[in-house]
């Protein structure tokens, strides 16, 4: 039963009306037994710390939402959805080794992403939306498919993207490589009929640096990261300003109608720099809330949502305080990493970090990979507290 919450909480987020007051009851109420059902009376106190932390983060999102901008029901589902997640997930972890916990993650997302395939055959087969530039350099015709229970396009394949470079590690430490291999080309599979370019390629990369062991090329991404984010902007200014990618883009980005990643920065600045928002932000949605009305009347119908950048999104929402406060988080998180020295997830962290860069990934809005690092997280969290009782 486990296994199948990711599933059951992306379709309640699928669902509208009354049926997802309903679902949002019955999954939450189930998962809630799934926790205490599994909580020993010794880890009372370290379950309750964890529960302490993040019940804070919620409560002070949700009061600085209020003071600075609108707060809707179902951002109170999201964090609900996110809190009720990382305590499962802690409790599972908690007595688990780190290859059970990882076979976790792997087995509950993989349930969810076929579903989200078979429920595309069985209905959206036939929809044609978009042109496939990725297959288009192999010469063939097709088009580029959205995955029905997905909450976004490149945050779906985001995760898909993480998952195949999890999949690697149990191809590379289980005595049956078989059925992990069949995953992995499965998520290269989807990432092809995604039509996700950018995703594939760091896939693809990271496949080839994690296989490999390259522990020059790992420090010196450990290093140089924000070198890398940098080349990422210059590269996709490139892109988007220039006929050089031509042969590579879309008929709607040839066209000048796709969203740009330059023209949405652009517009982020703008509602960045409105007043003292910029110190404190705009709320939860604080970029959908506050675009302005020229840039609204051009994106109206595109659904612009989120700045796809995870640093702009958060000074957005939060201002500089706020992301001043993420990034102090991040770097603590990253530590811990370092210090477990797990190459695995390591790379997953990295990976997630630099997806971040073109996409506001993990946030609010990026509900299935947000779900993937909150189980990282945890993953974390429980490694390191084994590696001190280690050596106290």
């Amino acid at each position: 039963m486990i296994y199948i919450y990711v599933l059951l909480l992306r379709i309640i987020a699928y669902l509208e009306g009354p049926e997802k007051i309903l679902g949002f009851i019955i999954v939450l109420t189930i998962m809630s037994y799934s926790i205490l059902k599994r909580l020993p009376p010794k880890g009372l106190f370290k379950i309750s710390r964890y529960n302490l932390y993040a019940s804070l983060l919620i409560v002070s999102i949700v009061t600085h939402g209020l003071v600075f901008g609108v707060v809707q029901i179902r951002d109170l589902a999201v964090l609900i959805t996110y809190w009720i997640w990382f305590i499962l997930t802690i409790t599972y972890f908690r007595d688990k080794t780190l290859d059970t916990s990882l076979k976790f993650i792997l087995i509950s997302f993989l349930i969810f992403n076929i579903a989200n395939y078979v429920h595309f055959k069985m209905y959206f087969a036939d929809q044609k939306q978009g042109f496939n530039s990725i297959l288009a350099l192999f010469g063939i015709v097709d088009y580029r498919i959205y995955f029905p229970l997905s909450s976004g396009a490149n945050i779906f394949t985001s995760q898909l993207a993480l998952n195949a470079i999890l999949t690697l590690y149990f191809i590379k430490n289980s005595i049956r490589k078989y059925p992990y291999f069949l995953i992995y080309v499965f998520y290269i599979y989807m990432l092809i009929l995604a039509d996700s370019r950018q995703i594939l390629l760091l896939t693809l990369v990271f496949s080839v640096i994690y296989w490999f062991s390259l522990k020059r090329i790992l420090s010196f991404l450990r290093q140089t990261w924000w070198v890398i984010g940098i080349g990422v902007f210059l590269f996709l200014y490139v892109f988007y300003n220039t006929n050089i990618f031509d042969n590579f883009k879309r008929p709607g980005e040839l066209k000048g109608v796709a969203l740009s990643r330059i023209e949405i920065w652009g517009i982020a600045s703008d509602v960045i720099f409105d007043g003292l928002h910029f110190l404190t932000g705009h709320g939860l949605n604080g970029f959908e809330n506050n675009l302005p009305q020229s840039s609204a009347g051009v994106f109206e119908n595109q659904n612009l949502q989120t700045s796809h950048n995870f640093i702009i999104q958060n000074v957005i929402d939060f201002g500089v305080i706020g992301i001043s406060l993420i990034l102090i988080l991040l770097f603590k998180i990253f530590k811990l990493v370092l210090k477990l020295n797990h190459s695995i997830i390591t790379i997953m962290i990295i990976m997630l970090l630099l997806i971040g860069f073109t996409e506001s990934i993990p946030t609010l809005y990026s509900f299935e990979p947000t779900l993937f690092f909150i189980a990282v997280l945890t993953l974390i969290l429980i490694q390191n507290e084994r590696k001190f009782a280690r050596y106290t």
